[in-house]
Formats: structure tokens, sequence, C-alpha cells
């Protein structure tokens, strides 16, 4: 595997770090600042390097757009091997909820195939390597409370992600 890159940039939410190697997204740090972003980064890909990478020009590109209501979906591609069998089907699952949607922890294990695994949900949104791209922040409790969000600065930034999505939030 070559080696990773990462770099990062802020936004309204928060700042978002990226790392990359080969044609792959390894990462996406959410954090309130980037001094949070770069203690993630440092804990979960201690090898990365500061420094530019094909794919983040496309990742923070796509970013931007969704920032400026451009962007519903992703297209960057992640490197899901470091994950569970199960992740993956729910990481897929939840990638089909709609822009501007919610979808409790219940239904998405049911959409994952796996009826009756909402605290295993939950378990894999907690560690979600990959947030906005897979939106996490969509997943809520089965009595439509929130639940908790480990990006930006947790229940707030998810409250305000769905706002935005759903056009309530003019500004994110």
């Amino acid at each position: 595997m070559s080696e990773k890159q990462w770099d990062m940039l802020s936004f309204e939410c928060g700042t978002v770090a990226l790392v990359a190697s080969g044609e792959l997204l390894n990462r996406i740090c959410f954090s309130r600042s980037p001094e949070d972003a770069l203690l993630q980064v440092s804990k979960h890909c201690p090898d990365a390097k500061r420094g530019p990478h094909p794919m983040f020009d496309v990742a923070f590109g796509q970013l931007k757009e969704y920032f400026r209501r451009e962007r519903r979906t992703f297209d960057v591609r992640l490197d899901d091997s470091e994950l569970s069998e199960f992740a993956r089907k729910v990481h897929n699952a939840l990638r089909d909820v709609p822009y501007g949607s919610v979808i409790s922890y219940r239904d998405l294990a049911r959409s994952a195939g796996s009826t009756g695994a909402a605290r295993a949900v939950g378990r894999v949104m907690s560690t979600n390597p990959f947030p906005l791209i897979v939106p996490c922040h969509r997943v809520v409790k089965a009595d439509g409370r929130l639940g908790q969000y480990s990006g930006g600065a947790g229940q707030e930034t998810k409250a305000r992600l769905i706002d935005f999505e759903r056009g309530l939030e003019s500004k994110f």
C-alpha cells in the first residue's frame, strides 16, 4: 500500500481532515477545530504524513459543493478494508438514505439485512471512519431523538446537519 497523506480544511461547521493513499480515502476526521482534527489523524493514522494527494482535490471539492447545497451524494472511493462485513452492509444501506431524510437505527439495521441489530448499528455509526460522506448524521433513535454524533460539536452539529439538508439551516 502506498504512503498515507493527510490534509485538512475548515468549514463553518468544523474542520475536516482527510487521509488518503493510493486511489482511496482512508479516513475522514471531522472535528470542532484544526487541533482536534490533528489529534484524530494522529490517533487513527499515526503513519500518515501531511502533504498533497490527488484525492484531496476531489473530496474537498465535493465537500465544498455539499456545503453550498450543490451536491447531495458523494462518489469518492473509500477504503473500507478495515470494516467488518456487517459494518460494510450498514454503510452501504446508509448511503442509500436520501439527502434531507433520517432513518432510525432499527430501520437501518433492517435495511442492512440484520433485523434486531439496532445497537450494533449504533456501534458502527459511532466508529464511522467516513462522516459526512457516509452520512451517519442521518441516523436517529426510533422515537426521533437525535442520539449521539462523534463529528464536529456532537449533537449540535448533527442537528444542524439534518436541518441544513432539510433547508431549515440557511448556511453551514
